[in-house]
């Protein structure tokens, strides 16, 4: 469906030269990555706002669009795939959010697997071919992150928009660890 209303778009934008025929299959591209992100991205929006974790929600998707932006991450096969892994765990750590907040434990063990995951992806880069300039940024700030979220817990600073943040990266760290090369046929957003 996505597809079929980026191909029409795409036409008539040719057809009506806002831009060149040899440009069809980049914009084609473009135009189905941003759609695609844009329904995963109001989805979670709509449940943030009826969860009631609206703040949170932002936390968490700016952490895991930050992250997976410059280090990359494991790719769905397909769209729907990608939706509903997505939102479902979106979701899940909405709900583990509003349940669990206020047992401080709780942060010190998220907090450990983002840093076992990020060692986790740091050897793997060492099979992987060069390392690009974007992931060596990433890493970086992923550390950085680490180590501030850590000062902020150490000091017993804790609150559902650092949790959903902390859950975030560590989303994206367990993304990064399981990383395969994205499906040609689809294009991943």
């Amino acid at each position: 469906m996505i597809e079929m209303l980026v191909n029409m778009m795409s036409k008539r934008m040719v057809h009506h030269k806002v831009i060149m025929q040899k440009e069809l299959s980049i914009i084609q591209y473009g135009l189905q990555a941003m759609i695609e992100t844009l329904l995963i991205f109001c989805t979670m929006i709509i449940f943030s706002i009826f969860l009631g974790r609206f703040l949170e929600a932002l936390a968490w998707v700016g952490t895991v669009f930050l992250i997976r932006s410059l280090r990359g991450g494991r790719h769905a096969g397909t769209f729907l795939q990608c939706y509903f892994i997505s939102v479902g765990t979106f979701v899940s750590c909405m709900i583990a959010i509003h349940f669990f907040q206020h047992q401080f434990i709780l942060y010190w063990i998220i907090w450990g697997a983002a840093l076992l995951l990020l060692v986790c992806s740091l050897v793997s880069l060492g099979t992987r071919s060069g390392q690009e300039n974007a992931q060596k940024i990433g890493t970086l700030i992923n550390c950085l992150l680490l180590l501030a979220y850590g000062f902020l817990i150490f000091l017993q600073n804790t609150n559902p928009i650092l949790l959903a943040s902390l859950l975030g990266l560590t989303v994206s760290q367990l993304s990064n660890v399981w990383k395969r090369e994205p499906n040609p046929e689809y294009s991943p957003n």
